[in-house]
């Protein structure tokens, strides 16, 4: 039987699947490719609980920029019970397509809602990594991830991959549908590419800042994360694997909503992310609250950006860059990073669930 890998050996052995998605299109892409041109879809749904959640958020907005279709995320339960999923009559039911992302295949929340996107004759697609897991007898198509299976429960290099691989798709669908040019397909291929052989430096980067900052997030009791933009879901993640793995209470927000009400629960035992990614007035914006927060309430801010603005000791300022679109893949890999060497650190293994019983979330699962 071959090693699990640790958490942060997850992390590490991410630019190695990102290669492979890259190498491997052909295995996935002209299917997306057929799907969309045999039919006119004119709307998209991704669905998926947790981290799938997460990542539908991110895959929503690379579909409405690149593929120019409307596009939407709400969680699965809200998709089978209360979503009505064409209030104004205008499209057909073939018109619209449903994600039902599930890394292990077995999640009965996507499960459901996309048995429900079945039953309204809208086209279904399973996003997973698991072959014949039971997402796969329900979808008209199945997306299978090239991450390969993580065997510890809080989810790293799955998430990237999925991200790196839909960013691929939207990127083949735009150029086949005449959405981009070809100067754009491009340079945007083109930054997928260096994008891998950037993951090791930003990999490298993320371990250094966290190490120097070692015995500060040592004494963590409660944190929050914030961002904009693209990067408003990597925040989101960033709070769940904390919350999923160091079990400190944390909190995230989009950049602004932050300054909207849980002021008054800060004080000077806070830790304050900010992810400062692209974005003219969000950028500026974000230098200047991190400096209100420094001033008014804690010591512990810390920002990670790859962008050209002041820093501390205590932030980490990538030596390298992508656009904004696979900055989400950069920007989630300081708390995907942190939380496993937080983890290790206090003697939390992390291959280890805290869940005794098997997860009543899921299907029974694979042999």
């Amino acid at each position: 039987m071959a090693e699990v890998l640790s958490m942060i050996g997850h992390i590490r052995d991410i630019p190695r699947v990102l290669k492979k998605a890259y190498d491997n299109k052909n295995e996935y892409v002209p299917q997306m490719v057929e799907l969309f041109t045999n039919h006119d879809i004119k709307k998209v749904y991704f669905l998926g609980s947790g981290t799938s959640h997460n990542a539908s958020l991110v895959m929503r907005n690379l579909f409405m920029d690149l593929v120019k279709v409307e596009a939407y995320a709400p969680e699965p339960n809200v998709f089978t019970y209360h979503e009505n999923t064409n209030p104004s009559g205008i499209f057909g039911n073939d018109q619209i397509a449903v994600f039902g992302l599930t890394q292990h295949g077995d999640s009965i929340s996507t499960c459901d809602a996309l048995t429900r996107a079945k039953d309204l004759g809208h086209l279904t697609v399973a996003v997973t990594e698991a072959v014949d897991s039971p997402v796969t007898k329900i979808t008209d198509q199945t997306v299978y991830l090239l991450c390969e299976r993580e065997e510890i429960g809080p989810e790293t290099r799955g998430y990237s991959e999925t991200l790196f691989q839909f960013y691929l798709i939207a990127l083949e669908l735009a150029k086949v549908l005449g959405r981009i040019s070809d100067e754009d397909y491009e340079r945007l291929d083109a930054d997928a590419r260096k994008l891998i052989e950037d993951m090791p430096v930003v990999i490298s980067e993320t371990e250094d800042w966290v190490n120097r900052n070692m015995d500060e997030f040592l004494k963590m009791e409660k944190s929050s994360i914030c961002g904009y933009g693209n990067n408003w879901p990597t925040a989101q993640e960033g709070r769940l694997k904390f919350f999923e793995t160091y079990a400190r209470p944390c909190m995230y927000y989009e950049q602004e909503e932050q300054l909207h009400g849980p002021l008054r629960a800060y004080n000077d035992r806070n830790y304050v992310f900010m992810i400062a990614s692209e974005g003219d007035f969000e950028l500026k914006r974000a230098v200047d609250v991190a400096a209100y927060y420094r001033r008014v309430f804690t010591e512990h801010v810390f920002v990670t950006t790859c962008e050209d603005i002041e820093v501390t000791e205590k932030d980490l300022k990538y030596s390298v860059r992508t656009n904004d679109l696979l900055s989400t893949i950069v920007y989630v890999t300081p708390y995907q990073v942190l939380s496993a060497l937080l983890c290790e650190a206090i003697g939390i293994d992390t291959k280890v669930s805290p869940i005794k019983d098997r997860s009543i979330s899921g299907h029974m699962p694979r042999d």
